[in-house]
């Protein structure tokens, strides 16, 4: 029970510093269901509850009740997903990977992120991940002055920008639930060793592998793209944009756990791969690193690549 205070502090700095201070905010957002979760690892599911309630309460009563309400829906799930994976008990009878924990984690961020958009449209007929579509406009002209070319560009942005709510929406749940998940492990296994309640540890991330089905479905919305015009098929064309985002996301994260792998297989010091690391960080190698990534999911090219001495 001792743990309760310092978790609310920590989780109610997070969230108000997501408020007022834009680029630390953001991360902190993205990090509140942590210390909940490792709360909830360490002392059991009555602890995390308490906390969890004093949270709410706080929030809605002294900061903002839609704060709260994003609290409650957008990051409790990821707190309880990590508590519920991490009980012995539950693997011990289902037997999940530490990938398949994650899909479930970041299965439930999207879930209950759905339903908060939605009882927030519900509610107030705004969207609450884009701002108003009017206020955006009044600040185009604030930056840029009556500058027609320029501001037509960045208002047919702004009009497409909201249909890109998808391919977000689930790109931040695997950022969030990876970052949440990941540290939960390492802080509970690290901090609270006599623990046995932790989630299944993740694989290596030179390990990681996407089934080819994403390609394939990555291929067959740019061939389906070169056949559809926004103009004619709105719908269609945002589809295949989300789809693409996605799929492009992830094949580059599968193009640099190849990379990642292939320097351990030379046995490149740790300075050599954080160098190169940053070399293939830069947006030049991104599309070929994607390229990479679409060769590892088709023809498995690690199970093709030797090393020297293997």
């Amino acid at each position: 029970m001792k743990r309760i205070i310092p978790c609310v502090v920590i989780t109610l700095f997070m969230m108000l510093a997501g408020s007022f201070l834009p680029l630390f905010g953001f991360f902190g957002l993205m990090l509140c269901p942590l210390p909940l979760g490792v709360l909830g690892c360490v002392d059991g599911r009555k602890s995390m509850s308490v906390a969890e309630l004093m949270i709410e309460a706080t929030l809605f009563l002294a900061v903002s009740p839609s704060l709260a309400a994003y609290f409650l829906l957008g990051c409790a799930p990821v707190s309880a997903s990590l508590f519920a994976l991490s009980q012995e008990s539950f693997r011990d009878a289902k037997k999940l990977s530490g990938g398949e924990s994650l899909i479930v984690c970041t299965g439930a961020s999207i879930a209950f992120k759905i339903i908060l958009i939605g009882a927030f449209w519900f509610f107030t007929g705004k969207n609450i991940m884009f701002p108003d579509a009017v206020q955006m406009g009044e600040a185009l002209t604030q930056m840029y002055g009556e500058q027609p070319e320029l501001k037509a560009t960045l208002q047919q942005v702004m009009m497409i920008f909201p249909h890109m709510l998808p391919s977000m929406l689930v790109l931040y749940a695997v950022i969030e639930s990876y970052l949440n998940y990941s540290l939960c492990f390492s802080v509970v296994r690290k901090f609270f060793p006599d623990t046995k309640n932790y989630p299944p540890e993740l694989p290596a991330f030179k390990l990681w592998k996407f089934p080819a089905s994403l390609f394939f479905a990555s291929l067959g919305g740019f061939l389906l793209g070169l056949f559809v015009d926004i103009d004619t098929w709105f719908e269609g064309a945002m589809f295949i944009l989300n789809l693409q985002i996605v799929a492009n996301v992830l094949m580059f994260i599968q193009g640099f756990s190849v990379a990642v792998w292939i320097m351990d297989g030379f046995k490149l010091r740790k300075s050599a791969k954080i160098l190169i690391c940053g070399v293939l960080s830069v947006p030049f190698f991104w599309p070929w690193l994607i390229v990479v990534g679409m060769c590892e999911m088709t023809i498995s090219l690690r199970e093709r690549i030797k090393f020297k001495g293997e």
